[in-house]
């Protein structure tokens, strides 16, 4: 009887490790001339189709650098996908040379021209996003290219307050840990201040007592909601329409907080859901999904 249970368990544990992650990738390693990138296709992507999918573009942090594509799959939006995640959405993950970073070079526009000519793409819904290093990228192609988004959402990030004036129409969500040593809560503080300043209502989440490994932010379907809930045109339209009442802001005021003075910031609360699709789609994958993915908690407060 213990044999038999024990060659059940063999044959479980087998079969369990042949559809672990890399068994079968739902990750495609693609090569550019620029950078290589993991692709991510949704269920009924068709390229014969006639079909517009919405695009999101993600930049990874400085570890995941190199020219191994593998290691795009530590964290962010490529890990969770590799374990039965599933997003309404084609998923771009580049990979950043050693000797680089998303900030240097125009390589970004020979990049998306690329995948526009290879994927069936809807213009109107494109999106970038990004953490720690690709935090910083996010901030600054988006300053340097913001007819291409309809959306972006930079995590633990930073950038200059000049670039708002760039920035100041594109809907942004922002993301940073309450305790972050690696990069300064200050640095997100300063690039929404400076949003909000001109006119601009982005979306903030500081993290309770998280650090800088936010990560676990890409695994929830909410983010994922709001993105692909936002329009580039039906966005232009509403501006158009908004700026017949609104006076348009001629000068922008650089002199933001240094994160020494007393500031209100509220602590969103931002519970981590489960994948829409994890019930209807039980299985190996969703079985690694959700042992992998333990959840923060995070709590309403205000910081000083």
């Amino acid at each position: 009887m213990r044999l038999i249970a024990l060659i059940a368990l063999l044959s479980f544990t087998v079969s369990l490790t042949a559809k672990t992650p890399g068994g079968n990738s739902p990750l495609m390693a693609e090569k550019s001339k620029t950078y290589p990138y993991l692709a991510y296709l949704p269920d009924g992507y068709n390229k014969t189709n006639a079909k517009a999918w919405p695009l999101i573009i993600y930049l990874h942090g400085s570890s995941c650098k190199g020219n191994n594509l593998e290691r795009l799959k530590k964290y962010g939006p490529p890990f969770y996908l590799e374990r039965g995640m599933n997003v309404d959405a084609i998923v771009i993950s580049p990979q950043c040379p050693s000797n680089r970073n998303w900030t240097a070079g125009a390589w970004f526009e020979s990049f998306y021209k690329e995948l526009k000519d290879k994927y069936n793409i809807d213009s109107s819904r494109v999106y970038l996003t990004g953490m720690s290093l690709g935090g910083f990228g996010t901030w600054d192609i988006a300053s340097r290219y913001p007819e291409y988004f309809a959306a972006i959402m930079p995590l633990c990030g930073g950038g200059q307050t000049r670039m708002v004036e760039k920035l100041k129409d594109i809907p942004t969500w922002v993301f940073h840990g309450e305790v972050d040593k690696k990069v300064n809560l200050k640095r997100s503080v300063q690039m929404v201040s400076a949003l909000e300043e001109i006119g601009s209502k982005p979306k903030f989440s500081v993290l309770k007592g998280q650090g800088h490994g936010i990560q676990k932010v890409y695994s929830d379907q909410t983010i994922y909601k709001w993105l692909l809930s936002q329009h580039k045109q039906a966005f232009e339209k509403f501006m158009e329409i908004t700026s017949l009442w609104n006076p348009k802001v001629d000068s922008v005021n650089t002199k933001h907080s240094t994160g020494n003075e007393k500031k209100d910031l509220i602590v969103k609360e931002f519970p981590m859901q489960q994948p829409d699709n994890q019930e209807s789609k039980p299985g190996a994958k969703s079985f690694l999904y959700n042992l992998f993915n333990k959840k923060p908690e995070y709590k309403q407060s205000t910081l000083y």
